[in-house]
C-alpha cells in the first residue's frame, strides 16, 4: 500500500515543527537551519527520531528556506542542491528499514512577485532547482507548505509537476476562510493530491478547511498557538493533551494527514497519536 492508498483508508501521523527543536536543542537564533544538515547531521537526525518514536508516520526533510532567495541570506545560495539532496538522504536514512514515509519540504520563498520581477528572480527556476535536488535525494512525496499567496504555490507545485509524478501535499495558511476556500480549489485543479492548511492554530484550521469537501485527501498541520517570549525564548501555549483534543476534531472532519507545525514537539506528535489510537478505528 503506497502513500496515497493509506490516506484513502486511515489517518495517518506527521511530525512537528524542525526549527522549533533545532532553536530549543541550543542552535542561535538566525543560524541557517537548513545548513545543519551538512554540518550536523546528527543533531537533524535526532530531531527526526524523536518524531518517529513519538510516532510519526511521515517526516519532512529540514529544507524549509532549503531555496536560492533565502538560503542567500546566509551566503548558501550556490549550495541548493548540495543541502536538500543531502537532506533527503539524511531523512530516508533514519526512516530505513521503518513504515515511514519521507517528504521533502518546499517553503515559500518570502518575496512577493514584485520583488521577484524587480529583482529578476524567475520564481518557477528557484522552485525547480530546490524541488530537483529533493528528487534527486530520493524523495517521493513533495510537501509544499506554509503558502499565503496561491499564486506562489501554484508556481511551486507546477515546478513540481513538471520534475515528477509523485505525491504532493499542498498547505495553505491565512486567515480567510472564503479566500482560503478558493485558494484550494484551485490547487486542488492544477492535481495536488492532498490539500489543506498550516501554521495556524487548530481552532482557525478547523475553520477554515469547514467549508472543503471531506471526500478529498485533506491535510492539517496546526501550530501550537502563538509564541510568548519567555527568558528570550518562544514559548507555545498549546499542551500536548489539548492539541491532541483538536487533532481528534480534525479527524472527525475527514482529516485524513495530521501533524504539527510551529512549537509542536514530539510529545505533542506522540499525545495525538495515543489519542487517535483511542478513537479512530483504521478501515
Amino acid at each position: 500500500m503506497d502513500f496515497l492508498d493509506e490516506l484513502q483508508h486511515r489517518v495517518l501521523l506527521g511530525d512537528g515543527a524542525m526549527g522549533t527543536e533545532l532553536l530549543a536543542a541550543g542552535v542561535p537564533a538566525g543560524r541557517c537551519l537548513e545548513e545543519l544538515c551538512v554540518s550536523e547531521p546528527d543533531l537533524v537526525r535526532g530531531v527526526h527520531d524523536r518524531y518517529i518514536e513519538a510516532g510519526a508516520r511521515l517526516i519532512e526533510t529540514n529544507t524549509f528556506g532549503a531555496n536560492a532567495v533565502r538560503l542567500a541570506q546566509h551566503g548558501c545560495e550556490h549550495r541548493v542542491s548540495e543541502i536538500n539532496w543531502t537532506a533527503a538522504q539524511l531523512a530516508k536514512d533514519v526512516a530505513k528499514g521503518k513504515d515511514v514515509y519521507v517528504a521533502g519540504c518546499v517553503g515559500p520563498l518570502g518575496i512577493t512577485a514584485e520583488e521577484a520581477a524587480a529583482r529578476g528572480i524567475d520564481r518557477h527556476e528557484v522552485f525547480t532547482e530546490q524541488i530537483g535536488a529533493l528528487l534527486d535525494g530520493g524523495c517521493r512525496i513533495i510537501f509544499l507548505e506554509t503558502f499565503l499567496d496561491a499564486g506562489e504555490l501554484l508556481i511551486a507545485l507546477e515546478a513540481k509537476q513538471a520534475l515528477h509524478h509523485c505525491p504532493v501535499v499542498a498547505l495553505l495558511t491565512g486567515n480567510d476562510p472564503e479566500k482560503f476556500q478558493a485558494a484550494v480549489a484551485k490547487v486542488r485543479a492544477a492535481e495536488a493530491e492532498v490539500v489543506g492548511v498550516n501554521c495556524v492554530d487548530g481552532n482557525h484550521a478547523l475553520h477554515l478547511l469547514e467549508g472543503l469537501d471531506a471526500g478529498e485527501l485533506l491535510a492539517a498541520f496546526p501550530s501550537a498557538g502563538l509564541p510568548q517570549s519567555h527568558d528570550s525564548q518562544l514559548v507555545y501555549a498549546t499542551s500536548p493533551q489539548a492539541f491532541a483534543t483538536n487533532a481528534l476534531a480534525l479527524a472527525e472532519r475527514g482529516v485524513r494527514l495530521l501533524g504539527g507545525c510551529c512549537g509542536v514537539g514530539p510529545k505533542h506528535i506522540a499525545a495525538m497519536a495515543v489519542a487517535l489510537r483511542e478513537t479512530v478505528t483504521p478501515d
